[in-house]
């Protein structure tokens, strides 16, 4: 539920920054500018260059439901098909890299030292995704600044890495060792939290899958040749057989999530 309410609180903000960045464009050309004047050559220009771009890379920054408040990162990479069509398109290349939570995992907190564990969790769960598709224009920006709004259809493979997750097991006498969770040999009365995260890296078990994802993308006019976008969309993904994530829940290979990325970047 919190991880909900965090992804729909970042919805809210970033809805909030668009009408916010609306409504100074309109009041600047409000009834204080009524005058039809035509625009100077160097108006004309900036507005032509601004739209004069073949292609946008961008890195980012996304959360998930079905991940803490930072979820992962994100590059994606656009090109234009046919800038002179009534129904702009772009080539849409996505590569992600995210985390994947059980829906039933929570966190426990250890008395005394501040730190936390996942009890039962026996894996994580790291989604990589490359993708490919089309974005489609849907609403143009105007000349006097604005939102450019697209949708986006994508898909492709995804790679699993279902790695183990260590438990700090505490034996005694000040002798602490990095474990995988046993529900056979571990309880809450020697666990001390959670253990390396590159702990057992090597021994992680790759499982293929394939994800698709649909998505309206929101580019705001903040630069003129950079580049800064909001994507808010829903994602869904399979497994060519079930994560073993937790040992206390039952475990699948169908991941459904909304989530939103926040990108930075640049045209050309």
């Amino acid at each position: 539920m919190k991880k909900l309410l965090s992804t729909t609180l970042y919805i809210v903000l970033a809805f909030l920054t668009l009408n916010t960045v609306t409504a100074q464009r309109r009041n600047s050309s409000g009834p204080a500018a009524t005058k039809t004047t035509k625009p100077t050559k160097a108006k004309e220009k900036e507005v032509v260059d601004e739209n004069n771009y073949h292609s946008i890379l961008s890195f980012g920054i996304t959360t998930n439901t079905n991940s803490g408040l930072l979820g992962g990162f994100a590059a994606k990479k656009e090109i234009v098909i046919n800038s002179g069509s009534s129904l702009h398109q772009l080539h849409y290349f996505g590569l992600e890299l995210v985390n994947v939570n059980h829906p039933k995992q929570s966190s426990v907190n250890v008395g005394g030292n501040g730190s936390s564990y996942t009890y039962g969790k026996q894996n994580y769960l790291f989604a990589i995704r490359p993708q490919y598709g089309r974005e489609f224009n849907l609403f143009h920006r105007s000349s006097d600044g604005g939102v450019s709004v697209s949708g986006i259809i994508a898909g492709g493979p995804t790679i699993g890495l279902e790695k183990p997750y260590y438990l700090q097991i505490y034996y005694g006498r000040g002798i602490f060792r990095d474990e995988v969770y046993d529900p056979n040999k571990h309880n809450v009365t020697n666990i001390a939290g959670t253990g390396g995260f590159f702990e057992g890296l090597g021994n992680s078990k790759i499982v293929p899958g394939a994800n698709i994802k649909a998505a309206l993308n929101f580019e705001l006019d903040a630069f003129r040749q950079s580049n800064i976008s909001l994507e808010i969309g829903f994602l869904a993904e399979i497994y060519q057989r079930n994560i073993n994530i937790m040992s206390f829940a039952e475990n699948q290979k169908v991941f459904t999530s909304g989530y939103l990325t926040l990108y930075f970047g640049g045209k050309n």
